[in-house]
């Protein structure tokens, strides 16, 4: 694509060589409690209750400890990656690229697993 001229290497995410620079960020999936029980329409007790019985019991602060607003979900992950600065992520002015990939051990496409 650089020898056809349809990208132009900037030398900050595309260098001469053909080498983009990215970031990559792993994201983990947190729950607000209050919120996810209101987007599902019920109380904040209920959910906890069923989020309880429907992992059989395996998570007892749900129950016991009601000032503990999050709850880290056992499910799985993704990693991002990203062209550009993520330090404008919150600038929706400026135009930011973003891959999603899996979590998949060993499939890596940029081999830094």
């Amino acid at each position: 694509a650089i020898a056809a001229g349809r990208l132009i290497p900037d030398g900050k995410i595309l260098v001469s060589s053909g080498q983009s620079i990215c970031s990559k960020a792993a994201i983990e999936p947190v729950w607000y409690l209050p919120e996810v029980a209101r987007r599902f329409g019920c109380t904040e007790v209920q959910l906890r209750q069923s989020i309880f019985r429907m992992t059989n019991g395996m998570y007892p602060e749900l129950i016991t400890r009601p000032d503990i607003k999050i709850f880290l979900p056992p499910i799985g992950g993704l990693t991002i990656y990203i062209w550009g600065d993520p330090d404008t992520i919150p600038d929706e002015d400026i135009e930011l690229t973003c891959r999603v990939h899996d979590e998949c051990n060993g499939s890596d496409v940029f081999g830094s697993d």
